[in-house]
């Protein structure tokens, strides 16, 4: 990976002491061991509005927007090569939080348009890694589910040019021993090495 190019973190959790947290301190720590360049957005730490507003829909046709905030974002979007995703699975899908920051920032002209039912990106991402919890173990949520969870997150990250799609995802997290939660943390900086180190051509 180009030392040039910008890894984007998309963390999305309210608790400073939640396990998602703790993946990512071991995300950012690996990334600077890597001296890897990488921008955080934390849509909590933020305060982002995730709701779609009248104000917002008025001008959401023609690839505008009235949130300050997600200037700041497609900005940051827009010259991102790899996006890590982190948050928790809640009632089988992402936090609203999250989806709100599709519906709001993944505009037409800016992030993508459509070209018939063709996605043509406007943007620099070429990958992305998923990194999430769960309460349902690995095998409930992923082959019980059929994938459900996975094409809600990975339509619009391959939407806006990621190739692949990477996840990790820490089952049974409620019941999880600190044994088994400390090594999957161990893991972590593996993970994130391995993600930086994938072919971007294929």
């Amino acid at each position: 990976m180009s030392d040039k190019a910008q890894v984007t973190i998309i963390y999305v959790h309210p608790w400073a002491g939640s396990f998602s947290h703790a993946e990512l301190e071991q995300a950012t720590q690996t990334l600077a061991t890597r001296q890897q360049d990488y921008k955080l957005i934390d849509l909590y730490a933020d305060g982002f509005d995730p709701v779609m507003r009248a104000t917002d829909l008025s001008v959401y046709g023609k690839g505008d927007f009235k949130d300050p905030m997600v200037a700041k974002y497609i900005d940051i979007i827009q010259k991102t090569n790899k996006v890590i995703v982190m948050f928790p699975i809640w009632w089988l899908s992402m936090p609203a939080m999250l989806k709100g920051f599709f519906d709001k920032v993944f505009l037409a002209n800016h992030i993508i348009n459509f070209v018939g039912k063709k996605a043509v990106p406007h943007t620099a991402v070429n990958s992305a890694m998923v990194l999430s919890t769960s309460e349902l173990t690995n095998d409930e949520l992923f082959k019980g589910y059929e994938g459900s969870v996975e094409r809600i997150v990975n339509f619009p990250l391959e939407s806006i040019g990621a190739k692949q799609v990477t996840w990790h995802n820490m089952g049974d997290i409620i019941v999880a021993k600190r044994p088994a939660l400390t090594d999957y943390l161990k893991q972590i900086p593996g993970f994130v090495n391995a993600f930086l180190d994938e072919d971007d051509t294929k």
